[in-house]
């Protein structure tokens, strides 16, 4: 299902309390890695993905979501991956049971998206998970 509703979207972020975060850079200068501090920040249990690096802001990385603990429960896949990348992701997405998939800008494309659906996945996209969460803690999130 595509969760594209302000009230769904604002359900999704409440409800949730540990994201991936796919595509997450060491550097400060990256989008993936402001967001992912963001998310930190603001309580979130924050599981870095990159198969570069061993750790990001103290917090364990792993190389895929397929390496990630199976008693930790994932409740959204937030990917900043090229589309090709992503339709990788949201296959092996099924096998951690989240809540939603969420495509980043410029992660999305409407062969991943239809992809997400096909894995009977509930999928978020064109929006950035830090700006919808900023909207979603003010008054405007119902004006979009």
């Amino acid at each position: 299902m595509i969760l594209d509703k302000p009230a769904m979207i604002k359900d999704l972020l409440e409800k949730s309390k540990t994201i991936a975060v796919v595509g997450m850079s060491p550097n400060p200068e990256r989008d993936s890695n402001k967001v992912g501090k963001y998310l930190i920040d603001i309580g979130y249990n924050v599981i870095p993905v990159n198969p570069t690096v061993t750790e990001i802001y103290g917090k364990k990385t792993y190389p895929s979501i397929l390496d990630i603990p199976r008693d930790v429960k994932i409740d959204i896949v937030d990917i900043f991956r090229n589309p090709e990348a992503s339709k990788e992701v949201v296959l092996q997405a099924p096998s951690l049971h989240p809540k939603a998939v969420w495509l980043q800008l410029g992660a999305e494309s409407p062969d991943v998206i239809k992809t997400a659906l096909s894995e009977n996945l509930n999928v978020v996209y064109g929006i950035c998970i830090m700006e919808t969460h900023k909207k979603v803690s003010s008054d405007t999130f119902f004006s979009i």
